[in-house]
Parts: C-alpha cells; sequence; structure tokens
C-alpha cells in the first residue's frame, strides 16, 4: 500500500504563506535485479536472462537514438529527451543585442523522461483507492537558519581552509537539504561576480573559491 504525509513548503520568498502539499513516502527504491524479478513473476515463461538482455538492449537503444537528435518515446511508458546545459564558466546571459555567444560549451545535463497519460491513469487507478496517510498533522519545514548571503560567507569561509566543498558540505554547514542547497549552487554560479564557481561534472563537481 502507498502511503503519503502532508508537508509544508517553505517559505523561500518570505511571504508568509504556509503552503501544504502532500508528499510520498516511499518504501525503498527497488534494484534492478528486484524489478526483473518482479517481471519474471508475471512471465514465467522468460527466464530472467532473457529478461535483464531485454533492459539491456532497450538502454543501448536509447543511449544510441538519444545521442543521434532523436526524441523516443515508448508508448504507454512515456517519452525521453534530452536536456542540454552549459559547461564553461560564461556569463549565461546576453552581453549585447548582437551577441552571438560563441565558443560557448555545451553538453549533456540530464535525460527527461516525461509519463505518457495512460501510464499516469493506471498508476492513479492503482494507487488512489488504497493511498494511506502516514501520520496526522502536517510537517512543519523549519525555516532556514541563515540568509542567503550569510550561507555564501559560512561556504566562502571553509574555502579558506579547503580547496574545494562538496554538494554535501555546502548543505551541512548550512543546515539546508541537499536538494535545496543544490538549487541554491546552480543560481550562486550562475552569477558572473559570484565569489564560488564549480569545477567538474556529475558527482565530480565540487564549488571552489572564482580568482579575481
Amino acid at each position: 500500500m502507498a502511503k503519503y504525509k502532508l508537508q509544508e513548503m517553505s517559505d523561500m520568498r518570505d511571504e508568509g504563506k504556509r503552503r501544504v502539499y502532500p508528499k510520498m513516502v516511499p518504501y525503498r527504491t527497488l534494484s534492478r535485479k528486484e524489478f526483473v524479478e518482479q517481471m519474471q513473476s508475471y512471465h514465467r515463461d522468460l527466464s530472467q536472462g532473457t529478461i535483464e538482455a531485454v533492459l539491456t538492449d532497450v538502454e543501448d537503444v536509447l543511449v544510441r537514438m538519444l545521442s543521434m537528435g532523436y526524441n523516443v518515446n515508448l508508448e504507454g511508458l512515456g517519452t525521453f529527451s534530452l536536456s542540454l546545459g552549459f559547461e564553461d564558466d560564461k556569463p549565461t546571459e546576453m552581453q549585447t543585442d548582437d551577441d552571438m555567444m560563441k565558443y560557448r560549451k555545451v553538453g549533456v545535463k540530464n535525460v527527461n523522461f516525461n509519463s505518457s497519460p495512460e501510464l499516469v491513469k493506471a498508476v492513479k487507478m492503482e494507487t488512489d483507492c488504497d493511498l494511506e496517510r502516514v501520520m496526522s498533522g502536517v510537517k512543519v519545514i523549519r525555516k532556514q537558519l541563515y540568509s542567503k548571503e550569510e550561507r555564501i560567507a559560512r561556504a566562502l569561509s571553509v574555502l579558506e581552509k579547503n580547496a574545494a566543498i562538496t554538494l554535501g558540505d555546502y548543505a551541512y554547514i548550512n543546515d539546508m537539504s541537499r536538494t535545496a542547497a543544490s538549487l541554491e549552487l546552480k543560481e550562486i554560479t550562475q552569477d558572473p561576480t559570484s565569489p564560488i564557481r564549480s569545477i567538474g561534472r556529475g558527482s565530480h563537481k565540487v564549488w571552489v573559491k572564482r580568482m579575481e
């Protein structure tokens, strides 16, 4: 049975409004092996090795088609597409009306998945009738202990002693969630006047002091 809780949304704009939204409480994340086992329970005439091979082929073809510039629509499941981003520290805003933004490094940022209406409808029918609330009341999200300027200053104080900080470091020293820290660091590094910039990619990305 799927479970949920009601959670207060952070008042990022200090408007004094206390918005509430429902949030899923997942049991855990199924591994690939467990997912294959679940698929075999529907098709016992197929071996786990066969199912694994099909999944691998789907992954390989998706990679090839997406890398060639196609979006891939698996009807009944959803559509896969690529999300791009700049991979340099240059400004993201046009500096003049005739700015051609030459010599920019662009790369894949993420793979988007837009679920099909059929999938959403099927999951909704299976889930809504047994959806259970796990707690009474509303979980309150604490207001940030520090202002944005204070959080940047705390990060810089760490960078005075260390060459770089990670996403986890920034979240920990500022008592933030990793999601909130990631969004804020993205905003900070997009500002060319910011004292902090990022280097590396993906799980190897860290943040360093911008050299003047």
